[in-house]
């Protein structure tokens, strides 16, 4: 235990931060609220790109993820194509599962309303996705992966605290079972870019989503029930045959 010691301060101390960082800009949002035109969701989208660009800097200049290292190398455009497939046929059958045992999304509104404002857009398509995979796979995983002996371990704890930290019923076990899926293509591929390049693209979808439909669930998207769970048939299928693609192709 006394050996993990200085791994469990490191990992406490980093989320420590990234809740430090929101709530310091987010103070200075709510002071500027009162003297400048700004609305409550332009104030809290302009937090969340200032609080992430904040916690980017620090991991990266004091080397909780060393750009030039192997964090970022270089992998295959049919590895980072089939990171996407397998990101896109995972989030809508998840999405789906979480929508049906009718888990609260207690963010639904905000995140709606950031996905009508610019830097909303900016926040929850780009900015994020790319401080989460830095901080919850490059720095939080990969620390875990020098110190423990199984891979699995790391990727789960990980995994585990990526889920717990989003604080959104609807988005707990989502954010697990994504963070397994990032979490594996980190360890295999050894490089950052594949999870997000996925990751990007999931909540690219998700922000689309949002503007096109609003609050509207899969089922009220689609044309009838039967269609939906024939879409989640496929997506299934899709994504056992990515992730057995990656499997082999990542062996080589």
């Amino acid at each position: 235990m006394q050996k993990h010691r200085p791994v469990i301060f490191t990992i406490i101390k980093l989320i420590l931060l990234y809740f430090a960082y929101q709530l310091g800009f987010s103070t200075i949002m709510s002071l500027a609220l009162s003297v400048l035109p700004m609305d409550m969701t332009t104030a809290t989208s302009l937090t969340m790109v200032t609080s992430t660009i904040a916690m980017t800097w620090h991991l990266i200049h004091f080397k909780y993820v060393r750009i030039a290292q192997d964090k970022f190398k270089e992998v295959s455009l049919s590895v980072l194509g089939a990171s996407i497939v397998f990101t896109f046929a995972a989030m809508y059958v998840l999405n789906l599962l979480i929508e049906q045992a009718g888990i609260p999304n207690t963010m639904e509104d905000t995140f709606i309303a950031m996905s009508h404002n610019p830097f909303g857009i900016l926040s929850i398509a780009l900015l994020a996705p790319i401080l989460e995979e830095l901080l919850f796979r490059g720095a939080i995983q990969g620390t875990l992966h020098r110190t423990v002996k199984d891979p699995w371990v790391s990727i789960i704890i990980a995994s585990s605290i990526f889920g717990v930290v989003h604080m959104n019923p609807a988005q707990i076990p989502f954010a697990f079972l994504l963070g397994m899926m990032f979490g594996w293509l980190y360890y295999r591929t050894g490089s950052l870019l594949p999870c997000i390049v996925g990751h990007v693209f999931n909540n690219s979808i998700a922000t689309a989503n949002m503007i096109l439909y609003g609050n509207a669930t899969i089922e009220e998207q689609m044309p009838s029930s039967a269609e939906m769970w024939l879409w989640a048939a496929g997506a299934t299928v899709t994504f056992c045959l990515a992730a057995a693609w990656l499997n082999k192709r990542l062996k080589e």
